[in-house]
This record gives C-alpha cells, structure tokens and sequence, in this order.
C-alpha cells in the first residue's frame, strides 16, 4: 500500500481506538467507511430499542467521520444498511425518516439488509457508506 493514495482515517474518539477497524479508508478521491453502529463519542450505545434513536446516532457517526476528511454527507455515493430486526414496513417506514433529515431529496446507491445480529446484541442497525470527493 502506498502512502500517497491510500490511508486510513485517523480516529478520534477513544473507543476507536481499541476496535479493530479504521473507522475508514481513503483511497484518492473515494472514502470508504466502516460500518457504524450506534455508538456515542463516548463509546455508550444510544438508544437500545429504539431504531429511530440508533439510526440517528448511525448517520452523526458517518457525517463526523466524513468531516475529518473535508467530506460531507452529500459526497456520499452508497450506503448499505444492516437491520437486526424484522424488516416491517414501520421500520422501514422509520429508517426512511431518519435518512431523509440526512440527505434531503438525495437518494445514493443503497442496498438494504435484514440480518441475523450485528456485533452487540442491543444494536438493531449498522450503516456502511461510501463517498467520492472533489480531488
């Protein structure tokens, strides 16, 4: 891997640092981050329960790290979505809510998918995006 194109993203709130992932990869002009549950800067899960509440804490995650990288959420090209709960039209209904006070009438490439579990079992979502921005 050279250095010039392809990097990780520094992390910047302490539970970062202890998991194994960076909390993205820059690859030239592409930001590719990992997936993000909903955790607060301080590392506590938000909103257990609560799917509104966690996809909320999702996408500040994702709008914060694209932050450190000059990017916004509108640099976002794809978004997939991992759901640890049943995909009902009420939490489909709910998610679409919370994602439109993110990105207004701009829809990415998404891919939605209902799973099993996710890596904490009070965590009912988990966001992965990809943004592509200006050189």
């Amino acid at each position: 891997m050279s250095e010039h194109h392809i990097k990780s993203v520094a992390w910047e709130w302490d539970w970062e640092k202890d998991m194994p992932p960076a909390p993205a990869i820059r690859a030239g002009n592409t930001i590719y981050l990992s997936g993000q549950i909903a955790l607060n800067p301080k590392g506590d899960i938000v909103g257990e329960g609560d799917l509104e509440a966690q996809a909320t804490q999702c996408f500040e995650n994702i709008k914060a790290i694209l932050k450190r990288e000059g990017a916004a959420m509108s640099d976002i090209v794809r978004l997939t979505t991992y759901f640890a709960c049943p995909l009902t039209s009420e939490v489909t209904k709910e998610y679409w809510g919370v994602r439109k006070k993110y990105f207004g009438e701009y829809r990415p490439a998404s891919t939605g998918v209902e799973v099993n579990a996710l890596i904490f079992p009070s965590i009912l979502i988990e966001i992965e995006a990809e943004a592509v921005v200006r050189s």
